[in-house]
Order: C-alpha cells, then sequence, then structure tokens
C-alpha cells in the first residue's frame, strides 16, 4: 500500500530481484484495485535509491554549518537519550521533551514515535492536522460521523458537483468513475477559484472568488428554498424550521457580490441542482481550509441533505472517511496528561510554554520549516532548542537545521499496515527489500532508545521493545477485530488489500450516528467572515497541490525543479505592475516574504497569484501565512483547523 497522505491510497506491487526492486505497479491481483500507478509512483521508487538518501546517522557541528560528521546509532542514541534525562533531572519533568510528527507515512507501526514518548512520561506532542480538520467537524456535527460512499456509486449520479477538488491531478483513480457516471448521462460541474485540469474535462466550470464557498452554498440554498426545491419537512432533519426561516431572512445580493458571479451562471447553477437527482458532491480539503472552512462544509451538507440527496446511490458529500476502520492504536500507548500543542499554531505556542520550556525537539514524517505556518516566530524560537533531532529519508530544509539526523526505511523495507482515509483500503506492507545502508523503521529507532534509556536509569521507558513487529500487529488487528471485516487475521492481508467498509452507500436510509439519530442543521450566521484584498495586499495567494509530488516530498526529484517557486498571474496586472514573463520577483506581506519568477496564466482572475507546493528547491509559500485558525477542528482532531488558503499579497520586481 502507498501510505502517503493521498485520496486513493493505492495497493502496490514490488518486483524484485537479488534483493533489489526492478519496478513497481499497482496491485493487479486485487479485485477493485489498480492497474496503474499515478505519476507520482517513479517518485516513489526513486527515493529507495536515490543517491542523496539519508543512510547513516549522522551529527553536525553547528547548526545550519552544513559541517556534518557520520555517526554509529549507538552514538546518535547515546546523545540523545543522554539529553532526555539531563532534561528529565534539570526540570524535573519531561515536559521540555517534544515530538512534532505529521504525514509523511502513514502507516500504522510509524506511530512509534508517540509510543516511544509516551513512555516517558508527560510530554510536549502536536495535535490536531493542517489538512481537513474543519470539514471532519463539519460533517461529524451533522451526520454524526465521517464515511463517504464508494467511488463505484457515482454511476448512479445524474449530477455531480466537484467542489474544490481536482482528482485528475490527486486521486486520478476516481477519473474512471466519473467518466462512467458521465456515459451513464451524470453532468460533471467544477467549482473552484483555479482553472485545474478537472475543470477542463467537466461540463461546466464555476470560477468563484477565493474563500466564497460558505457564500455559495448558502446562496444556492437561497435559491433553491426561493423555487420550492428544498424539504420543508422531515422526521429526519433536527433545526429544519430554524434553517429555512434563517434563509429567508438572508440579502441575497451580498452573496452574490461575495461570490463574483452572475445572476445567470447562480440561477444555471441553481437549475442544474433542481433538475438532477441523485446529486454527489465531492467537496475538497482546500474549500475549508478558511476561516469558515467548516460552515462552509455543512452549508454544502444541508444543500444535499434538504435536496434529498443523503442515503441513496448517486447521492451523497464525500469528504473523507475517518470512521471506515478503527484501530486500537496500541502502539502509541496513549496517556491523558499529555502536553498538547496545535500543530497549525506551533511556532506560536511553543513561545508560550515556560513551565517548563521546550528544550529537545524530535521531527519525524515531516519538514517542519517548509510546512509550517509562522515561519518567522519559528526561527526565531530556534536557538532556545537544546537538542534537535529529525528522523526522515532526506536531507530537508528541517534536517540541515537539525543537530542529530536519524535515517529511516522506506515503505519497501518493513513490514507495516496502512488504511486509506477516502478509498476505504486496509492493506498491508511486507517488506520486498532489506533496509539500505543503516537505516532503521521509528519502531526499530524508538526500541533502540527505550532499550538505552532504560540501561542508564531503569524504569524510565515503558515502550514494549521487547515486541517484534508481527506481535505489535497482533495488538493491533486481533482476531475479533479483523472478523468484523471480514477476514480471520491480519496475515490474510498478504493475498491482497480489502475494502474494510461493506456498505457503499454512506447514510444509507438516512441513518445518521448523532445524538438523535437525525441530520443537524447548522445555524445560518449572521455575517459571513470577509477576507478581501486591500491596497496593501491586492492579491489572493492560492497554494494547491502540485501534480508531481505531495506536499514537500519533493527530494528524490529536486534538481527537476527550479531554483524558486514559479509564481503564476494574469497577464493584465503583471503589465500594470511591470512584471514580464520569467522575471524574478517578490511577493511579500506582515508575515515574510518569497522570492520567485513569473509565468503567466490567462486563465487566473486578475486579483489572484498562484503558486505550487513543494515546487522549488528554494523558498517555501508558507513564509507568507500566519497562520489564522478556522472555525472548526477540535472536535475530531483536538485543535482547530488552519485557514492555509487565507492569504493576501502584494507583489513586485525584485
Amino acid at each position: 500500500m502507498c501510505p502517503r497522505n493521498c485520496y486513493d491510497s493505492c495497493p502496490m506491487l514490488a518486483y524484485t530481484s537479488h534483493g533489489r526492486i526492478d519496478h513497481i505497479s499497482g496491485d493487479n491481483l486485487t479485485p477493485g484495485a489498480y492497474r496503474q500507478l499515478c505519476s507520482k509512483s517513479n517518485q516513489i521508487l526513486s527515493t529507495v535509491y536515490h543517491k542523496d538518501r539519508l543512510l547513516y546517522p549522522m551529527i553536525q557541528h553547528g547548526r545550519g554549518t552544513g559541517n556534518w560528521q557520520r555517526i554509529s546509532w549507538d552514538t546518535a542514541i547515546e546523545i540523545i537519550a543522554r539529553k532526555i534525562l539531563d532534561l528529565k533531572e534539570r526540570f524535573g519533568s519531561t515536559l521540555p521533551l517534544c515530538l512534532n510528527k505529521y504525514s509523511g507515512n502513514f502507516s500504522l507501526l510509524r506511530n512509534a514515535c508517540e509510543g516511544m514518548f509516551n513512555s516517558l512520561g508527560p510530554t510536549t506532542q502536536t495535535i490536531g492536522t493542517p489538512c481537513f480538520s474543519s470539514g471532519l467537524d463539519a460533517q461529524k456535527l451533522d451526520f454524526g460521523g465521517n464515511i463517504t460512499s464508494q467511488t463505484q456509486t457515482l454511476v448512479n449520479a445524474k449530477l455531480i458537483v466537484l467542489w474544490g477538488v481536482n482528482p485528475a491531478w490527486t486521486a486520478i483513480h476516481t477519473m474512471p468513475a466519473l467518466y462512467a457516471a458521465r456515459e451513464c448521462g451524470a453532468k460533471i460541474v467544477v467549482i473552484d477559484p483555479v482553472r485545474t485540469e478537472t475543470a477542463n474535462k467537466a461540463d461546466y466550470y464555476i470560477q468563484l472568488r477565493p474563500g466564497s464557498d460558505t457564500a455559495l452554498a448558502l446562496l444556492l440554498l437561497c435559491r433553491l428554498h426561493k423555487r420550492h426545491a428544498l424539504v420543508t419537512e422531515s422526521d429526519k432533519i433536527t433545526g429544519l424550521a430554524e434553517f429555512l426561516k434563517g434563509l429567508s431572512k438572508i440579502d441575497q445580493s451580498k452573496l452574490l457580490a461575495a461570490v463574483d458571479q452572475s445572476e445567470e451562471a447562480i440561477d444555471f447553477l441553481t437549475g442544474l441542482i433542481a433538475a438532477h437527482h441523485p446529486m454527489h458532491i465531492w467537496a475538497g480539503f482546500g474549500l475549508q481550509r478558511h476561516l469558515q472552512g467548516g460552515l462552509a462544509i455543512r452549508l454544502i451538507d444541508a444543500l444535499s441533505m434538504l435536496t434529498g440527496n443523503i442515503g441513496i446511490a448517486g447521492g451523497g458529500v464525500n469528504f473523507a472517511d475517518r470512521d471506515a476502520f478503527q484501530l486500537p492504536r496500541f502502539i502509541e500507548q496513549r496517556r491523558n496528561d499529555t502536553r498538547f500543542v496545535n500543530i497549525n499554531q506551533f511556532s506560536h505556542t511553543l513561545q508560550t510554554l515556560t513551565d517548563p520550556p521546550v528544550r529537545l525537539l524530535w521531527i519525524a514524517c515531516r519538514d517542519l520549516l517548509t510546512q509550517d505556518v509562522g515561519l518567522q516566530e519559528l526561527h526565531a524560537l530556534w536557538p532556545n532548542l537544546e537538542l534537535i533531532v529529525t528522523a526522515d529519508k532526506f536531507l530537508t530544509t528541517t534536517a540541515q537545521m537539525s543537530d542529530i539526523v536519524l535515517p529511516v526505511t522506506t515503505e519497501f523495507e518493513d513490514l507495516d499496515i496502512y488504511t486509506g482515509y477516502f478509498q476505504q483500503w486496509l492493506g498491508i506492507n511486507e517488506r520486498a527489500i532489506p533496509p539500505q545502508g543503516e537505516t532503521k523503521s521509528d519502531l526499530e529507532i524508538a526500541r533502540l532508545l527505550t532499550r538505552r534509556l532504560n540501561e542508564l536509569s531503569p524504569g524510565t521507558s515503558t515502550f514494549p521493545a521487547h515486541l517484534t513487529d508481527e506481535e505489535f500487529l497482533d495488538r493491533e488487528l486481533p482476531e475479533s477485530l479483523c472478523q468484523t471485516i471480514g477476514i480471520k487475521n491480519w496475515r490474510q492481508l498478504r493475498k491482497g488489500a480489502i475494502k474494510v467498509r461493506k456498505n457503499p452507500v454512506a447514510w444509507e436510509g438516512q441513518h445518521f450516528a448523532t445524538s438523535d439519530g437525525k441530520f443537524h442543521c447548522c445555524p445560518i450566521p449572521a455575517k459571513l467572515a470577509e477576507f478581501l484584498p486591500s491596497e496593501e495586499t491586492p492579491f489572493y495567494f492560492i497554494t494547491p497541490h502540485a501534480q508531481q509530488n505531495i506536499n514537500g516530498q519533493i527530494h528524490a526529484r529536486r534538481k527537476e525543479l527550479p531554483e524558486y517557486p514559479i509564481v503564476y498571474l494574469h497577464p493584465e496586472p503583471a503589465k500594470r505592475l511591470g512584471l514580464s514573463e520569467s522575471c524574478q520577483v517578490i511577493l511579500w506581506n506582515q508575515h515574510g516574504q518569497l522570492t520567485g519568477t513569473v509565468r503567466f496564466d490567462k486563465t487566473l482572475p486578475p486579483d489572484v497569484i498562484l503558486s505550487y507546493q513543494g515546487s522549488s528547491k528554494h523558498g517555501t509559500v508558507n513564509a507568507l501565512n500566519g497562520g489564522r485558525v478556522s472555525d472548526l477542528g477540535s472536535l475530531s482532531t483536538g485543535a482547530p483547523g488552519v485557514a492555509l488558503y487565507d492569504v493576501l499579497v502584494n507583489i513586485r520586481k525584485k
């Protein structure tokens, strides 16, 4: 299974000879799996044998100097263990130890990082997600949980609305289902500020103003209500009367101005929704990365529910599936006295932690110094950290500013289990080849550190280092749990991945998981959040996913990338500002600045600048992001989401 942070969660086959992988492919032996992999598959394999891959532990003499020295695992573990014990003694606490980990690899046993930290006592750890917190909360409030309909049900749809999602780039294995639905008569609408590859393939495209998804959903509900196209009575809905009453009081002219669309466009989209049933909406992660992103998803849920499109084949609102299969996560050794820090407010919060302060930072599965927001604050607090350890496959921006780097294995080099958050696959990663060099899994690193700590100070760590990988999986997937998904034990997954959700239709029959078993309408907001360009920052800055990589996982193709990010803008404002194609520019706002290279794109609105994530050797788009929190997220992930796309900038020639 591909364990990356991706919709598709592709089952894979690795073909080996003489201890080396020759090539990889989609798993054509598993029914329903994909025969082809996406364009990122070349990078997946190249990371294994790339000449720049980290193969040995290293220590840096002078943080950021590049003066690296290869050291043994014993030396690396000794330095870390003694620093942990030193901080514990000095502060009388393990809270100065901090773990910052996220989505570089979502496999189960990678959570040994959390288990190792939790075994030491109360520590400081990040919580939440920069990805989809607000949307998760929205659907949990509306439906009581987070589940999706399987993509094969799309063939029953008559209208498919792809709202803020670009599957032609980010989820290619759903495209055949979309084409099949179209062949059966479905119309496909894309709603997105950017004219994406998916938009080019759609029947209709609505280019709305960035961040106006909430206004558009509300406006569509108002227009449908006026057409008497919404349900007015239902024993399956809580708060319906209040919701409809709120719709009748809304000034639609303000909503129309907010979305920057013509009356004709809105009436046309309203007519499509009223005339086509079932309607399926796929709500992307990007549209909830705004200040009122959670509200946007809740209104989209209401749009579907009140038009009778929930719980039927071809209907529904697909966002993310977190409830398809719940693992006990024994390996994490969870405790209730962890000092949690919102991952989206990491730098800001770390500055406020003084009793005791954080002094050791362990980074895994992410490139903190490119992927975080509030980077100015983060760089300012970096010198206060006494030891920074990064576990990674490459010398990332963050690794370059660390004291010790620990080389980790890929998914081809150790045993693990992975379950997706959209396509509902559960599969096993078997060891295809031996670990390259001296690389080790996160689990093996946890074992090494646990053993040395307990040698130096018995009882320091309670992590079950004596368990093998197989024994950990026995605890995570006991036979009683396996039987609920139709297998005897996890070892059967060696025959191929399985779909863990047996019912293909989400909320079939409109049976919901809320406290009263009903759909919950959200309150109609008294006012929508306004986020508009100004004289100082006249451009929206949009930073979507690139086609060839996931977030900052670019190191296998780093040499192919430009020195600085490509920034796309319409030629009209470029001409006004004296900017020419390929010229160097500076983007700036109150949070920082970014060097870029101009490319013209006539499909962009004149007040939008676009740059794809992780698409350059130097510079990070998050240098311009202050990390404003969104409206929801704490219920599902422990912390609010982040308004990654609520960023305004200015631009000038360098």
